[in-house]
């Protein structure tokens, strides 16, 4: 019922909190102003959960408002292709919450999820807001409704939210509070994406798992991506401090527990989270799934060495090709003048036409390398960062990840937190980069990252425990960790 479950598309759309709705949470979709368009161009729709049999009745009841004066269209309907109407009619919508109900009876058996509950806002010119919305079997019954909605507690609060970092950089968040915690401040986890320009949303599934345990999640729009301002350059640095940024403004809100703030992070950011941590001793905790492990410049260099070789530049020739990377490197790190960058940079190209490249193909090679992003990568110095946090740490890798390399990463995490005594290195078999049970050793396309049910669960029960302070001191290294006490 509560408004994180209607679908929006065709336009922005923005979640906020207001107090004059039933559940104090909203769901904004921005006008287009498009009286020429097609009333579906832009559409709120939310699926009825209700199986029916062949002539009975159903209800839809939605709190809905528009930023001014508006008709849009409402109906109850089937999916494609024959989109068969159960009801229709058009609303008025005015700048105050109405609560609006919507009847009809099904022609035959319906499965749930097959109907759905849809407003068209192609033509609207001004801002629809959604609230909540009950579904019931039968005719409306005004008593009922009423007495629902009074008592209605969602199961969580979606608020969007900015987030300035840098100057000229502000990032567009979406926070998720679980709405039946009561009043005291909830512990809260941060979720960091892999590299590339990464939108919020990368982890669905993970923030319905910590939602339903009292644990709020926050994720944002990297820089320069999305609805996030500043331009996007994905260097290591830049993504430590929006990450930073982020954990300092969710400190300041008091609804959140500035104590019981956690990092979880899949690639580079398994990478970004235990570098802000090892700086921050109030991070509670930090889960790291196919994060980075190694020494500095020397991580680098070997999988370096490996690709090298993979694309058929070994022994003597391999080394010296690594050798002049990391010439080239030392010269960008010492800011050195064109003079000496142009030919450290040649004699990199040189050396992969050596070993049996095409000029364009080295080229091209080189251009990619000689990039800031790729040079923080060299520069990353993840086991300092490890050796540094005393939050507890789990660190998790799949046994089919083709983009992290586990058989040499497990055992340089571990080297890494010998010395904290809460940290959990594990490795999952059968599960790729996006810890996903697809036949690939990439992320799926077409499943969001940790939808294995045995990282997923293991994640959550592992975060529950650490963000709740009942629950007695930590589970022992690949043991299962018991849920905290309802």
């Amino acid at each position: 019922m509560g408004v994180g479950t209607w679908t929006i598309w065709g336009t922005r759309v923005t979640f906020v909190q207001d107090g004059a709705v039933p559940g104090d949470n909203a769901v904004t979709a921005a006008a287009r102003d498009d009286r020429a368009g097609e009333p579906w161009a832009s559409a709120a729709s939310m699926a009825l959960p209700l199986a029916l049999k062949a002539g009975e009745r159903v209800s839809a009841t939605f709190w809905a408002r528009a930023a001014r004066p508006e008709t849009v269209p409402v109906m109850i309907n089937g999916g494609a292709p024959s989109y068969a109407v159960l009801a229709s009619r058009t609303v008025d919508l005015t700048p105050d919450w109405r609560r609006i109900t919507l009847s009809g009876v099904a022609p035959t058996d319906l499965a749930a999820g097959t109907q759905f509950l849809t407003l068209h806002l192609g033509r609207a010119p001004a801002d629809v807001l959604l609230g909540p919305v009950l579904f019931r079997p039968g005719e409306p019954d005004d008593a009922d409704m009423q007495a629902t909605f009074a008592g209605f507690r969602p199961a969580q609060r979606v608020q969007d939210v900015r987030i300035p970092s840098d100057p000229g950089v502000v990032l567009a968040g979406r926070l998720r509070l679980p709405g039946r915690h009561g009043g005291d401040p909830v512990p809260i986890v941060v979720l960091l994406s892999g590299s590339g320009p990464g939108k919020r949303g990368v982890f669905p599934l993970v923030e319905d798992r910590l939602l339903a345990e009292g644990i709020a999640t926050l994720d944002y729009d990297k820089r320069g991506v999305g609805e996030s301002t500043g331009t996007f350059l994905d260097t290591l640095g830049l993504m430590e401090r929006d990450a930073t940024a982020a954990v300092a403004y969710l400190r300041t809100r008091p609804d959140i527990d500035g104590g019981r703030v956690a990092f979880l992070g899949l690639s580079q950011g398994a990478y970004v989270g235990p570098a802000v941590a090892a700086r921050d001793p109030a991070i509670a905790a930090v889960v790291m799934l196919a994060g980075p492990a190694g020494e500095k410049g020397k991580l680098f260099t070997d999988d370096m060495r490996e690709k090298l070789a993979k694309a058929g530049i070994a022994g003597d020739t391999n080394d010296r090709v690594v050798a002049t990377l990391q010439a080239l490197y030392a010269a960008r790190i010492a800011e050195a003048p064109p003079s000496v960058v142009d030919p450290a940079r040649q004699a990199l190209i040189d050396g992969c036409v050596a070993g049996g490249w095409s000029l364009a193909q080295a080229q091209a090679v080189v251009a990619e390398l000689d990039t800031p992003v790729v040079l923080s990568m060299y520069q990353a110095a993840p086991n300092e960062a490890l050796a540094m946090i005393r939050a507890p740490v789990l660190a998790l890798y799949a046994g089919r990840d083709t983009v992290v390399s586990t058989p040499r990463t497990v055992p340089q995490a571990r080297a890494a937190l010998r010395n904290n005594p809460d940290a959990t290195v594990m490795e999952l078999p059968g599960l790729n980069h996006g810890f996903q049970h697809v036949d690939t050793g990439q992320p799926g396309p077409l499943e969001p990252a940790m939808s294995a049910p045995e990282a997923l669960d293991l994640v959550a029960r592992w975060l529950d425990t650490h963000l709740h302070p009942a629950v007695p001191g930590p589970a022992a290294q690949g043991t299962v960790i018991p849920r905290r006490a309802q």
